[in-house]
């Protein structure tokens, strides 16, 4: 997911609360992703304001959720290999895990694990070109463990915009 949209005065970049579109987009997801029956077992967040924010949002909207959160600074500014690495550290019993992050991170990392022949080719054009604030990609897929995800390994579903 990317994080919904953010405020344009802070101290700094990384400071940047959501504005309250993006709460509006965050809350949406939520319940797009109850009404789907998709509840992480995991979430991975990066430590900018905005993101943390975004999660906060977003939280309600799974009140089944009982899962770990991990909040990581090395999101914040870096690129899909560095999400991807620390995907692959994750217990193969978690199950369905949610990132929250950054473009161009999300949208690169998104299109990376896409499989192009199973993915919904609507939602894979919308990532390539960059996905909005606010917005979530579903994927699905059938991995020993996390170790062996990669390029091409997983479904893309959907593009939910916020």
């Amino acid at each position: 997911m990317r994080h919904g949209k953010a405020e344009n005065s802070a101290p700094t970049d990384k400071e940047r609360p959501l504005a309250s579109k993006g709460v509006t987009q965050a809350r949406a997801v939520g319940d797009y992703l109850r009404s789907q029956g998709i509840c992480p077992t995991r979430v991975l967040v990066s430590s900018a304001q905005r993101t943390r924010d975004t999660w906060d949002a977003l939280r309600p909207g799974l009140p089944d959720f009982d899962g770990d959160v991990s909040v990581h600074d090395e999101f914040y500014a870096t690129g899909p290999a560095e999400v991807l690495e620390e995907l692959h550290r994750l217990p193969a019993d978690e199950s369905v895990v949610l990132v929250i992050g950054h473009e161009p991170v999300m949208s690169s990392l998104a299109s990376h694990l896409a499989d192009e022949e199973s993915s919904d080719s609507g939602a894979t054009a919308q990532v390539r070109l960059g996905m909005p604030t606010g917005s979530v990609s579903v994927f699905s897929g059938r991995l020993g463990s996390w170790a062996e995800l990669g390029e091409d390994s997983l479904s893309l579903h959907a593009l939910l915009r916020g």
